[in-house]
């Protein structure tokens, strides 16, 4: 009795370790501006991802810098970069981080390496996939998958189907309640394909304060 109530008890508590966000959008672009933002997006991902900041990442910071940080904060989990290593011709990249949880840094030097390739069918010229796959050292972190299906729906519109996964260690798993994940994850990665639009659309991301939803 005793080891089914604590199989129970483990089983109310589990989380999911794999969680994404997955989104169909119309961009009012044309396909090879829209495939041209998200292989820079990739490519500044992989070779200097502090260049996101100025413009893919832009409205994904703290709103309220008194915010305390607990542990459904929007910056609950914090990725600060460090070393960075990229090969052109091989599209491949590995940087060091520091991981962040409640401001205080529970991992150092774990290191993030990932692969980008453009996709393309085998007859035909559409649609035009951007994948990129993460892998990370240690156990915190078990991979990620950033992917953006394009094909044109006119001349100067394209239709977007994007996909970004994470799976996290068991650890962090545990940490990571689905307000949690809503506050801090979700939304940044929605966030990160309406300024990939936007960018496509009209050259550049303009400033905006936005948040989860409460």
């Amino acid at each position: 009795m005793m080891a089914a109530a604590v199989l129970v008890a483990v089983m109310a508590y589990a989380r999911p370790q794999t969680r994404e966000v997955v989104r169909d959008t119309i961009c009012n672009a044309p396909i090879e501006e829209m495939v041209r933002v998200a292989e820079k997006f990739c490519y500044q991902f992989q070779a200097c991802p502090d260049s996101l900041f100025s413009w893919a990442y832009l409205g994904t910071g703290e709103l309220e810098v008194a915010e305390s940080k607990n542990k459904e904060s929007r910056d609950a989990i914090q990725l600060r970069y460090k070393e960075r290593v990229y090969d052109e011709k091989q599209k491949t990249g590995d940087v060091a981080i520091d991981i962040y949880v409640l401001g205080v840094r529970w991992w150092k030097d774990q290191h993030l390496g990932t692969k980008y390739t453009k996709e393309v069918p085998t007859k035909g010229q559409y649609p035009v996939t951007s994948h990129m796959v993460a892998t990370y050292s240690g156990s915190i972190l078990e991979g990620g998958n950033f992917v953006m299906r394009m094909e044109p729906v006119s001349p100067t519109s394209t239709r977007v189907h994007y996909e970004f996964t994470l799976t996290f260690g068991k650890v962090l798993s545990a940490f990571i309640s689905d307000k949690t994940w809503r506050n801090a994850v979700e939304w940044r990665l929605s966030m990160i394909l309406d300024n990939l639009v936007e960018y496509a659309e009209t050259g550049t991301v303009a400033p905006k304060k936005v948040g989860p939803e409460k």
